[in-house]
C-alpha cells in the first residue's frame, strides 16, 4: 500500500512558472524534483511499487511541464552498518539515467525499525545542486516506510531539515509505503 500523505496539486499549478519585470517573458520555466527512496530490507515487499509511484511522478512532471527546464534527482538510503547510508544522483536532465538507476535499486540491510531518514532527507535538501532564484519549483519526494532514527547524534533531525527547506522555496511532500502508524506522524 503507498499512500501520499502530502496535499494533492495538480502537476500544471504546482510547477507553473510566474513571469516578473525583471524575467524575460520568454524564459523557461524550472522543476527540479528530488527523490529520497529508503531501500532498507523492509521495503522488500513494497520496493517496486515505491519505484513505479516514483517514475508515474517523474512522467506527470515532464508530461505536465512541455517548455520547462527539468532537472530530477534521487537519493537512495539505508541505515549506518549497512552497505550505504545514502546514493546520491545529483539534479540532471538526463531522465533516463536517472530511471536506469531508480531501476536498480534493491531492498536491503536496515535490521532495526528506525532508518537513516534524517541524513538522507537532509542530504536531499542540503547536497543536491539546487537553482538559486525565484523562478524555480523545488520539491522534493520522501519515500519510505520507516521514520527516522531519533537517535543519532550527528544527524540534523528533520524538523531542522523541513525548516531549512523552507527558506531555499522547496516543498517536500511525503509518501508512506506500507501502514505502520508509527511512521505516519513523521
Amino acid at each position: 500500500m503507498i499512500r501520499i500523505l502530502a496535499r494533492a496539486v495538480a502537476p500544471a499549478i504546482l510547477f507553473a512558472c510566474f513571469a516578473t519585470s525583471a524575467v524575460p517573458a520568454r524564459a523557461k520555466p524550472v522543476v527540479e524534483v528530488a527523490f529520497v527512496l529508503d531501500t532498507t530490507g523492509s521495503m522488500a515487499a513494497l520496493i517496486e511499487g515505491a519505484k513505479r509511484k516514483i517514475w508515474s511522478i517523474a512522467t506527470a512532471i515532464v508530461d505536465s511541464n512541455p517548455d520547462a527546464d527539468i532537472r530530477m534527482g534521487l537519493i537512495a538510503y539505508r541505515d549506518i552498518g549497512d552497505d550505504y547510508v545514502t546514493q546520491k544522483v545529483d539534479l540532471t536532465t538526463d531522465i533516463q539515467d536517472l530511471y536506469a538507476r531508480l531501476l536498480g535499486l534493491k531492498a536491503r540491510g536496515g535490521g532495526d525499525w528506525p532508518e537513516s531518514v534524517n541524513e538522507a532527507l537532509h542530504e536531499g535538501v542540503a547536497k543536491l545542486s539546487w537553482t538559486q532564484g525565484p523562478q524555480v519549483s523545488r520539491i522534493v519526494f520522501l519515500v519510505g516506510d520507516a521514520p527516522p532514527h531519533m537517535d543519532y547524534a550527528d544527524d540534523v533531525k528533520y524538523p531542522e531539515t523541513c525548516k531549512k527547506a523552507a527558506e531555499k522555496g522547496i516543498i517536500i511532500n511525503t509518501i508512506q509505503c506500507g501502514n505502520q502508524g508509527a511512521t505516519t506522524p513523521i
